[in-house]
């Protein structure tokens, strides 16, 4: 017998996954040799990843050295914690730690951008024909921004989560309705950002209860079960009852209410035999488990971050809620994560009008990226989930286009290709990011490591790299918890001089930076007239503040003199 050949799928699946990471290794190999990763919030996993492994509870989600004394307890879960520590763990002893953490950093997005290529041909092939599933793998290899999730380094849970939406809407055509409550429910124990797609798809699964009489018990089971296996296994030590940022109280209400709201829909299948009292019984009991969110858990009603000091809205209006939304963003940045998702939308709204036999399949992909889109209008990171959704979308558009000749084939390639839309972004938007220039270089951490180890006042562009590349601890952070830090930090910048020297010694603060642009990598409204930022930006350095050289690094370093010295922790 000749062993079978693997699926086409598959292979090229694998074949990408391969090439394409070993290709963007290549290109950052010196950052990664240096365990300095693409963005902030892989840094701030790396560093929550070594905390656990240094015995740190698996319930104590606090960033020890992140915030004012006493530290920060995050919002972030577990799950995507497990794969990268267990490599590392299994790892360390034979090559030791460092080589294992950027293993480690490698190859879990890795395979999570080889499930991401395998689960888009597998939605394709759920709307078409077999010759569909093989350009969506092409395209969910190009589809900016979400491919980005992917690359090496990309540790943070936005990776996990877009694969676990994208099983969550297969599941749903394959009429898996626990696997896919349950893949939902995962999601959601990991962060909200899914929670618009999943209502989408909610919806839809509502739509189809009342149209097919689709059975709809096992998806309120699944969320019910991963609810209970949440709060057995990943409740947080720290579980507070005003917010719905992550796996707290709220949102383990919510899910419970979603599942029984569901339960009680399949309860009540078999009764209503029209549509039009299906429908009714629908949004009856969309009412009532609404009803019960607004008095249970009224924190996932409104903003998932709960209210934010409007000192810390004002300054970082893009940091109160970790991401600005499109109306805010330059017009290349715009275009790069718009053009994608509009394009699929477009095709998808085509699919739901001409092709009759797979309509209910479509309007769960046009629904889950009209969603998406709409999310990106106040968070940008939606574009993740409706660039990855519209790679099944664009395959069939590829696969019909094919029939019709090669300039047409060749434009509809053109067009759903995500990294085309980036670079169309990338000419258009010619500014530089005012962030950057060295800022969180290797070699600027390199730099700070050789320093005492001591408490930072620093842009928040820093304040990550500092925690994952570093000993140091930052006072301020991109995250909306850490209130009283960012706080602290934006007075500590506006105050005067003597003003701020008090500052450092209430918070003790040993060390004072900026990166090296015309700001400082400070937001403007941190850089008023007399504040301490504008005197040190124009070269005015106060007694109290010594500066301090790195090598090879152009960031502004000054120590504070005598107060809060390095090693004096409370």
């Amino acid at each position: 017998m000749t062993p079978a050949r693997p699926a086409p799928t598959l292979s090229l699946a694998l074949v990408l996954t391969v090439l394409m990471t070993a290709w963007w290794a290549a290109l950052g190999r010196a950052d990664l040799a240096a365990l300095r990763l693409p963005e902030p919030d892989d840094m701030m996993r790396l560093a929550q990843i070594r905390d656990w492994i240094d015995g740190q509870a698996f319930g104590d989600l606090t960033q020890a050295r992140l915030g004012p004394p006493g530290g920060t307890a995050m919002h972030w879960s577990r799950l995507p914690d497990l794969v990268p520590a267990l490599v590392i763990r299994l790892l360390s002893p034979l090559m030791g730690s460092a080589r294992a953490e950027i293993a480690a950093v490698i190859f879990w997005p890795e395979l999570l951008f080889f499930f991401h290529l395998l689960l888009s041909g597998a939605l394709a092939k759920r709307h078409g024909a077999e010759g569909a599933a093989l350009p969506a793998i092409a395209l969910a290899a190009l589809a900016f921004p979400a491919v980005a999730l992917f690359m090496p380094g990309r540790i943070d849970h936005h990776g996990l989560q877009l694969v676990l939406v994208e099983a969550m809407a297969l599941a749903l055509l394959d009429r898996r309705t626990f696997l896919a409550g349950a893949v939902a429910g995962a999601s959601l124990l990991i962060g909200v950002e899914t929670a618009p797609v999943i209502v989408a798809a909610m919806l839809w699964l509502a739509a189809m209860w009342a149209g097919e009489r689709r059975p709809v018990g096992g998806f309120g089971l699944g969320l019910v079960t991963a609810a209970i296996t949440g709060l057995a296994l990943l409740r947080p030590d720290v579980w507070p009852a005003d917010r719905c940022d992550g796996f707290t109280r709220p949102l383990f209400a919510a899910m419970l209410i979603a599942g029984a709201g569901w339960l009680l829909l399949a309860a009540s299948g078999k009764h209503p035999q029209e549509r039009r009292w299906r429908l009714g019984a629908a949004a009856a009991v969309a009412v009532l488990a609404a009803a019960a969110l607004w008095l249970v858990a009224p924190a996932c009603i409104g903003h998932p971050y709960s209210a934010t000091d409007p000192l810390i809205a004002r300054i970082w209006p893009d940091h109160a809620g970790e991401y600005g939304g499109l109306l805010r963003q330059p017009i290349g940045r715009a275009v790069a994560f718009l053009g994608l998702p509009l394009i699929a939308l477009a095709a998808a709204i085509l699919f739901v009008a001409r092709d009759r036999d797979r309509r209910t399949n479509w309007l769960l992909l046009a629904a889950m990226i009209a969603v998406a889109v709409a999310t990106m209008l106040v968070q940008l990171r939606g574009a993740w989930f409706a660039a990855a959704l519209a790679a099944p979308v664009l395959g069939q558009w590829v696969d019909r286009a094919g029939r019709h000749g090669l300039a047409l084939l060749t434009a509809v390639w053109l067009l759903s290709a995500g990294l085309v839309w980036q670079t169309l972004g990338t000419v258009l938007d010619a500014r530089p990011d005012p962030a950057a220039a060295g800022c969180t270089s290797r070699e600027t951490l390199a730099g700070l490591e050789r320093l005492d180890v001591g408490t930072f006042a620093a842009p928040m562009e820093l304040s990550a790299y500092l925690l994952g590349g570093t000993g140091h601890r930052s006072l301020g952070g991109p995250y909306h918890r850490d209130v009283d830090g960012n706080r602290a930090l934006a007075e500590f910048f506006l105050s005067t001089p003597d003003e701020a020297r008090y500052q450092a010694s209430l918070w003790t603060i040993d060390y004072v930076a900026l990166c090296p642009t015309p700001t400082g990598g400070l937001p403007p409204a941190l850089l008023r007239q007399g504040g301490l930022a504008a005197h040190l930006l124009n070269g005015a350095v106060p007694e109290w503040l010594e500066p301090v050289s790195l090598i090879g690094s152009d960031l502004l370093v000054w120590r504070v003199r005598g107060i809060a010295a390095p090693g004096a922790r409370p």
